[in-house]
């Protein structure tokens, strides 16, 4: 009896030791201001998550500039924020850019490479109609503080300044990834070119030795919205139907590389602390509610939500409402946080897609309302040029995090 106390005790004591070690290791969260105070504002310029910088998207802010200039100008607004933290361009990890003109794209890299000598990050380099303001250019970016567990997978492709996959910390980036064969051509039909950029982002995880397991996130982009139903076909292909990663799918008016698809990932080398958050309302439904994405994954204290609209569970888009989306989508993506034991206040960064650049400022203010207790970091944008044959007005992925 003695015995079976005495292991019953170390159980308990064992359970205890984990369940301390395991909330010793949650992340603080700072805010990546000039006095580290929270700031009173949509978003913030940056948030910190224990060793990881997210970095709200910068424009080039100076209409007048030659396009080297505004590159320069928009990659210097990365540094400053970097340099709040006391990090340099070294530590970023991940880069999404988005270019007006994409005609430009040769321009851009040359300038970009300018920042980015040695070890470039992984990236994401998409054409889209329009970026708020005055900018031609946005970047938004995510950097790991701690140089020493920062690696580099693969070496970057000839001529061009980003690398096939950064590690940071726990987790993967992988550049966005087109169709393009070994030998540089594409596929003949749009199935196999779906096919042929997971296989991209396959060989990437083999070379970190990681497996589709390990994707908590992956970014979808199209040029063509009548190649949804395929891409969703041949996607799901490469996951266990209902532990698929979050995901967002985006449609672009332009795709790097003559590609009309481009997939970039997001993957946990700890696939112990990988799980998916599914609420009890998100069911089947219309080809945009398809079962290809899991509502949001865990990875560690990183919570990777998908992209959502204004859908309801059951009928999907009932109305072309700016206002009523966009408060459909909060509550939607409130279901998902609750489910995860999580708040809004604890987003820490976001992707926002708008139908229309003018809704920029309605939105705004219904933005307010729902996600800026935080507030966490944000990227806002128009990204096509209006082919999408539905009735979304906005559509938002975020990434949360259980913090300090």
């Amino acid at each position: 009896m003695k015995k079976i106390c005495l292991v019953s005790i170390t159980v308990i004591l064992a359970s205890l030791i984990a369940v301390s070690m395991a909330f010793s290791q949650i992340p603080e969260k700072k805010f990546a201001t000039r006095d580290g105070s929270r700031p009173n504002s949509l978003f913030a310029p940056g948030v910190m998550v224990g060793k990881t910088l997210y970095i709200s998207g910068k424009g080039d802010y100076r209409p007048d500039e030659d396009y080297p200039e505004k590159v320069k100008n928009c990659l210097n607004e990365i540094k400053k924020s970097l340099a709040v933290m006391n990090l340099d361009m070294r530590h970023v990890v991940k880069s999404f850019c988005y270019l007006q003109d994409h005609t430009k794209y040769p321009e851009f890299n040359k300038i970009y490479a300018e920042f980015f000598p040695n070890e470039p990050p992984a990236r994401t380099t998409l054409g889209v109609p329009q970026v708020p303001g005055d900018s031609e250019i946005e970047i938004t970016c995510i950097a790991y503080a701690d140089l020493s567990e920062k690696k580099m997978v693969g070496a970057p492709p000839e001529g061009f300044p980003f690398s096939p996959g950064i590690i940071g910390g726990k987790t993967l980036y992988i550049s966005g990834k087109g169709d393009h064969l070994p030998d540089g051509k594409h596929p003949g039909t749009y199935e196999e070119q779906v096919r042929q950029s997971m296989r991209n982002i396959e060989g990437v995880l083999k070379q970190a030795g990681l497996g589709w397991d390990n994707v908590v996130m992956s970014h979808v982009f199209l040029d063509n919205y009548d190649n949804l139903g395929m891409t969703n076909k041949v996607y799901s292909e490469f996951f266990d139907f209902g532990n698929e990663p979050a995901r967002a799918t985006v449609f672009v008016d332009w795709v790097p590389g003559g590609s009309h698809v481009e997939i970039t990932c997001f993957a946990t080398t700890d696939l112990a602390s990988r799980k998916v958050v599914r609420p009890a309302s998100f069911k089947f439904g219309p080809e945009e509610m398809a079962m290809t994405a899991s509502p949001a994954v865990w990875a560690g204290h990183t919570l990777y939500i998908s992209s959502i609209s204004g859908f309801t569970p059951d009928e999907g888009i009932t109305t072309i409402d700016l206002e009523k989306q966009t408060r459909q989508m909060a509550q939607n993506h409130y279901g998902i946080l609750k489910e995860a034991g999580l708040e809004p206040s604890d987003i820490v960064s976001g992707h926002v897609y708008l139908r229309n650049i003018n809704d920029y400022r309605p939105f705004n203010e219904i933005y307010r309302e729902y996600y800026c207790e935080g507030p966490g970091v944000r990227t806002c944008l128009m990204p096509n040029s209006g082919y999408e044959k539905n009735d979304v007005r906005v559509r938002a992925s975020f990434i949360a995090a259980r913090t300090k």
